[in-house]
C-alpha cells in the first residue's frame, strides 16, 4: 500500500475510533457505572455538578425598579481557572484528542422593549442588534488548544491548534454540541480555551459562588473599560503567543470540551 493511503487509512481508523469512543462516552453517561472499575478513557472538560445561567436575556428586578442588562463576552479567548470550586478544569490530564466541543448559549431578545401588565419584567431593546453592532456579527466561538508559556508572568499562553468557527445564531437558548471532523490532539498539562471573534452569549455573571474564575487574553489593566473590550483581539494566530493578563472572578463562561485518552 502507498504511504500515503497508509496515513489516510490510519487517520480514519483514530476518527472511527474516537467517535466511537465519544458514543460510548455517552452511553456511560446515561447509564450506571462502576465505581472506579476501569482505568478514565474519557472525560468531558469544564463539566461541572451543575451548570448556571447565562447572564441573558435582560431583564426587570422589580425589588430595585431597575434594569439587570443583558451580559456577554466578545473579541476574547478564555478559559475558566476555576469551574464550580474545581481548579483547572479544562487543563488535559493525559494526552489525547478533543472530539467534541459543546456551549451552554443564552437566547437573547432581538425586540424592542415590551413591559408585562404586571410589571414585573420586560425584554429589553434589540440586544441581538447591540451585540452584532458593537462586535460584529454574527455570534460566533471556536476552542484553541494553548501551551503555557513556562514562568511568564502575567502568564503567557501558545496557540497550537484551533477548531473551525462555529455560527451561534442558530442554537441561541440551547446547548449544541459540536463533533469535530478533524479531532484536535491536546498533550497533558495543555488547556482547552474558548475563542470569541465577535460575541457569545454563554456568560453567566454574579454565579452563587465565588469559586468561579476566568483568565482573558487580554493585557493587564485593559480588563473592564469599555473601549478595551470592543478593542480586543482573540488568539487565533497558530504558533502565536499571546497574554493573559485579565483575571476576572464570580463568572463563568458556559463551553466543555470532550477529550478521548490516546489508545
Amino acid at each position: 500500500m502507498p504511504i500515503a493511503d497508509d496515513i489516510a487509512t490510519r487517520r480514519r481508523l483514530w476518527a472511527l475510533l474516537a467517535a466511537a469512543c465519544l458514543l460510548a462516552a455517552l452511553v456511560a453517561f446515561a447509564a450506571p457505572r462502576a465505581a472506579d472499575s476501569a482505568p478514565l478513557r474519557v472525560v468531558v472538560l469544564g463539566q461541572t455538578p451543575e451548570t448556571p445561567a447565562p447572564s441573558c436575556p435582560g431583564k426587570f428586578d422589580a425589588a430595585d425598579n431597575a434594569l439587570v442588562e443583558c451580559r456577554v463576552e466578545g473579541h476574547v479567548t478564555g478559559f475558566q481557572s476555576i469551574a464550580d470550586g474545581i481548579p483547572r478544569p479544562f487543563e488535559a490530564p493525559f494526552e489525547g484528542k478533543i472530539v467534541a466541543w459543546s456551549v451552554t448559549l443564552a437566547k437573547p431578545s432581538s425586540v424592542e422593549a415590551k413591559k408585562t401588565e404586571d410589571g414585573t419584567s420586560f425584554f429589553t431593546k434589540d440586544e441581538i442588534g447591540f451585540f452584532d453592532d458593537f462586535f460584529g456579527a454574527p455570534a460566533q466561538a471556536r476552542i484553541g488548544i494553548l501551551q503555557p508559556v513556562e514562568d511568564s508572568k502575567p502568564p503567557k499562553y501558545k496557540l497550537v491548534r484551533q477548531s473551525p468557527i462555529e455560527v451561534l445564531a442558530p442554537y441561541f437558548g440551547s446547548a449544541p454540541v459540536f463533533a469535530l471532523d478533524h479531532p484536535l490532539t491536546v498533550l497533558k498539562g495543555q488547556v482547552v480555551a474558548l475563542t470569541i471573534p465577535t460575541w457569545a452569549p454563554l456568560f453567566a455573571l454574579n454565579v452563587p459562588t465565588e469559586e468561579n474564575t476566568w483568565r482573558g487574553s487580554r493585557l493587564p489593566g485593559h480588563c473592564e473599560r469599555r473601549a478595551d473590550i470592543q478593542g480586543g483581539h482573540p488568539q487565533q494566530g497558530v504558533g502565536k503567543t499571546k497574554t493573559y493578563g485579565c483575571y476576572y472572578s464570580k463568572a463563568r463562561l458556559l463551553y466543555t470540551a470532550t477529550l478521548v485518552k490516546k489508545p
